[in-house]
């Protein structure tokens, strides 16, 4: 009985729409299912005219990682619309901390951070370094989604955990998502939705697009450094140092090996 139900659940968070090459059938569902169309629209009307503005900065801040984001996400055959969950984890800002001690791009927890290869010490904190976190979430995502079968469900699982989540599947008494969770679906859907073209929703984007691509050079030190000794040894400052290895927590190298990108002299 269990997996019969099971089964229907998964079965009605499909959608028979067509795929395009950036969402799966199941989130191009989040947008017609009975449970979840009206949270998108009022999603859409709350980003789109509630808090456009808002809605705008976090936008003009996923321009400088999204094409990195994509790319790892397309090596690894993630539907591209999950590149903007930052959207609402983040705001596409690096250094955002949120609830639950929950830090980064992808509001890693320290315990998940770790288990997916992110090292966090005093020194550093690659939850915040962009490229790290989302390599990390990437192979995060990929085992939410062996895990349940659909990126909805997988979505579910990486906001409220897989061990709720499969609690949730498994209960006898209802198989529908809480609402907190279709609520959080909406958003995202929404989110997403006006990222990839946000002119038809009235919104600006920026004339002169932050280049996400900016050259950087990689060095490997191997032992505390001063960032300061650094800038002057590569004409640089510490400001960009930083700006380009958010996981420092010091403006110092760790006491072991460590990879730095410096930019292009």
């Amino acid at each position: 009985m269990m997996k019969s139900l099971k089964t229907t659940l998964l079965l009605l968070l499909i959608s028979l729409l067509p795929l395009n090459v950036f969402a799966s059938q199941e989130l191009h569902a989040i947008r017609v299912n009975a449970s979840t169309s009206r949270l998108y629209e009022r999603a859409l009307n709350f980003f789109t005219k509630k808090i456009p503005d808002a809605f705008e900065k976090k936008l003009d801040n996923s321009y400088k990682y999204i094409d990195t984001i994509t790319a790892i996400f397309r090596e690894k055959n993630i539907p591209l619309d999950i590149a903007y969950l930052p959207l609402i984890e983040s705001g596409f800002s690096p250094l955002s901390v949120g609830s639950g001690d929950a830090v980064g791009l992808w509001q890693f927890v320290r315990s998940t951070g770790q288990t997916y290869g992110l090292k966090i010490d005093k020194y550093v904190d690659e939850r915040k370094d962009p490229v790290k976190s989302t390599h990390a979430a990437a192979r995060y995502l990929k085992d939410l989604y062996g895990m349940f079968g659909a990126w909805d469900i997988a979505l579910a699982a990486y906001n409220a955990g897989e061990g709720k989540v499969k609690r949730m599947l498994t209960g006898y008494r209802s198989v529908r998502l809480p609402d907190f969770l279709r609520l959080y679906l909406a958003r995202f859907m929404a989110a997403s939705t006006v990222a990839q073209n946000p002119e038809e929703y009235g919104l600006k984007t920026p004339e002169d697009m932050p280049d996400d691509d900016a050259e950087y050079v990689e060095i490997k030190t191997d032992g505390i450094t001063g960032l300061n000794t650094i800038a002057e040894q590569y004409n640089t400052t510490v400001k960009i140092i930083k700006e380009l290895n958010p996981a420092l927590l010091t403006n110092q190298t760790p006491p072991y090996p460590y990879v730095l990108r410096l930019p292009v002299p």
